[in-house]
C-alpha cells in the first residue's frame, strides 16, 4: 500500500510515495520496517515464565519424563512448540516497534552478559 504525501520542495509540490508494509510480528502497516531475517515469534513472557516453572534452560529434559500428566505433556509440548519458533528465522519483515521490543525481551530473557 502507497501514502501519498504532498511535499514543498522549495515552493515546487511534490508527491512523495511512502510505502507502508504489514509487520509480521505486530501485524499493523507501517512505514519503518526493516526487510531480512526475522525470528517467527518475539520472546512471550507467558511463555517464559512456563520454561522457569520446568527448570529454566534444562525444562526440555522433562519432556523425557515418564511419570507427567496428559495436561502436563500438553504443556510441555506447547513450550517444544515455542522453542522451535523463537529458535527459526527466516525472511520476514519487522518494524521498528517490534524490533525494540525484541531487543528488550531478548536481554530480559537471554542476558547477553551471562
Amino acid at each position: 500500500m502507497f501514502n501519498i504525501i504532498p511535499s514543498d520542495n522549495g515552493g515546487t509540490n511534490i508527491l512523495e510515495m511512502k510505502t507502508l508494509e504489514t509487520c509480521h510480528h505486530c501485524g499493523e502497516e507501517k512505514e519503518d520496517c526493516y526487510h531480512g531475517f526475522i525470528a517467527m515469534t518475539l520472546p512471550i513472557p507467558e511463555a517464559e515464565a512456563l520454561i522457569e516453572k520446568w527448570g529454566g534452560k534444562e525444562w526440555w529434559k522433562n519432556l523425557e519424563r515418564t511419570d507427567l500428566t496428559d495436561n502436563e505433556m500438553k504443556e510441555l509440548d506447547g513450550l517444544a512448540t515455542y522453542d522451535q519458533l523463537l529458535s527459526t528465522v527466516g525472511r520476514g519483515v519487522q518494524c521498528n516497534g517490534c524490533a525494540q521490543k525484541e531487543a528488550e525481551l531478548y536481554e530480559k530473557y537471554y542476558p547477553s552478559n551471562k
